[in-house]
């Protein structure tokens, strides 16, 4: 009888320790998680997620302008649908996709966006930029913005001449963040709150093409990519035609730019 009870007190020892291990075990693992995933705090907002500081947009520049992005919002802690790609979580969400950002889904060609990248930047983001684009309209920049794309008479100032032979007297929107909100304004209705005399598949061209890294080729891809993201498809002839535009404006901008 005492073997058993002696047998007994140290089995419940050994069940008390081990719980107590168990949960020290539990409180490691949450540490090891916060430590090897920081990536989570970027991750797709859930149901019951805490809000966090978010970082900054994307910067580039291609002349004497600077490009400020905008603040995202971050997140308490990771989404069971994200998929841990870091800072560009947050994008805008599609609803079929179980709350997962458009640019996650399958079905965008996987290329490389560069400068273009922004593009997976929050709605509230894209939203300021649009405002600020706005809000710093100039008469200067209506009169380029004006102009057609391009022309056969060699009379005839046009954008891509203008852009590959007067880059440094130009005042025009340079920011990435701002020339695809300035996009995503166009394809939302078909018409551009900018008061400018051009057609709008001008203005999306040059948006693009200025958008995009100076030695990035802009491609029918590019175009699907971007424009899915955005939330309005372009594909199709209507894809590859805007592709050829923005690569002519592309490289007007690297012949000016140098």
């Amino acid at each position: 009888m005492d073997k058993i009870r002696f047998l007994t007190r140290n089995t419940l020892r050994g069940s008390v320790a081990l719980g107590a291990f168990c949960l020290m075990l539990g409180g490691g693992v949450a540490s090891l998680s916060d430590s090897y995933f920081p990536g989570a705090a970027w991750a797709q907002q859930s149901g019951s997620g805490q809000g966090g500081q978010g970082g900054q947009g994307g910067q580039g520049s291609q002349g004497g302008q600077g490009n400020q992005g905008g603040s995202g919002a971050g997140q308490g802690g990771p989404d069971p649908d994200s998929d841990s790609k870091g800072p560009q979580a947050g994008g805008p969400a599609n609803p079929s996709g179980g709350g997962r950002p458009v640019w996650a889904q399958e079905g965008i060609p996987e290329i490389e966006l560069g400068r273009l990248s922004v593009v997976r930047s929050p709605d509230q983001v894209l939203n300021r930029s649009l405002e600020e684009a706005l809000a710093t309209w100039t008469d200067d920049m209506a009169a380029f913005y004006s102009l057609p794309l391009d022309s056969t008479d060699p009379d005839t100032t046009t954008i891509l001449t203008e852009l590959s032979l007067n880059w440094d007297n130009l005042t025009i929107y340079d920011s990435p963040l701002q020339n695809l909100a300035l996009m995503q304004d166009i394809l939302a209705d078909g018409d551009s709150q900018l008061p400018v005399n051009s057609d709008t598949d001008t203005l999306l061209a040059v948006f693009l093409g200025v958008a995009s890294d100076k030695t990035l080729p802009v491609t029918t891809d590019t175009v699907i990519a971007v424009t899915t993201i955005l939330g309005y498809p372009i594909l199709g002839d209507d894809a590859e035609d805007l592709a050829e535009d923005a690569e002519a404006v592309r490289v007007a901008v690297l012949a000016g730019h140098g």
